[in-house]
């Protein structure tokens, strides 16, 4: 992720960003605000129009970064909503939203407030955003076919630990794959079929 020069308005951005490539070089530990207005080549008081500490900051990191996945899985959502490839390419932009930006991966699911909240039910508020689309777009494809909630589930958890582990995989850096993770991310995903299920197997 390279550093932007940033304008008039958008300084909040440019020190989210620097903030979270101290945090993948040096560690969270050692993050400053001080620090990070050096990154962005700004005054040590700048950051304070913006963040009153440390503590603050990092959970507007936090919060930027779930703004914008849930906002990716939304417009997908509704772009293929009611078409059979809905789940495979939610699934897909899943994993293509930390391929494009690998810090994002880390840094949120090493926050210990993150709840992952794999029953059916989808009404904590504590749960984050991103994995409620998936279990209640996944939850109403399955109700189509009359699938049993037990059946429901298990394909429910096994489709997030498909996306889940994908984009874990994506975002290491030591992992060699001699493909374009870019074009092949769909393709991975709908090679495993648990998208949708028959009405005669979903009886069983």
């Amino acid at each position: 992720m390279e550093n932007k020069p940033y304008h008039h308005g958008n300084l909040r951005n440019a020190l989210i960003r620097a903030g979270l490539e101290l945090i993948s070089t040096e560690g969270e530990e050692n993050l400053s605000l001080r620090k990070v207005a050096l990154k962005c080549g700004v005054s040590n008081a700048a950051p304070y129009a913006h963040f009153n500490s440390k503590d603050e900051f990092i959970a507007a990191i936090q919060q930027h970064i779930m703004d914008l996945f849930t906002s990716t899985l939304e417009q997908t959502a509704e772009m293929y909503a009611d078409t059979p490839a809905l789940l495979s390419m939610l699934g897909t932009a899943y994993v293509k939203f930390f391929y494009r930006n690998p810090l994002y991966f880390d840094f949120l699911f090493s926050r210990k407030n993150i709840r992952i909240n794999l029953s059916l039910d989808c009404a904590g508020e504590k749960e984050i955003p991103p994995l409620r689309i998936l279990k209640q777009t996944a939850a109403q494809a399955f109700c189509k076919v009359d699938m049993p909630e037990p059946i429901m589930q298990n394909k429910i958890i096994a489709m997030w630990a498909l996306v889940h582990g994908l984009s874990a995989i994506a975002t290491m850096p030591n992992v060699e794959y001699d493909e374009d993770w870019e074009t092949r991310i769909e393709e991975i995903i709908k090679s495993i079929s648990i998208p949708y299920m028959t009405q005669q197997e979903s009886k069983k």
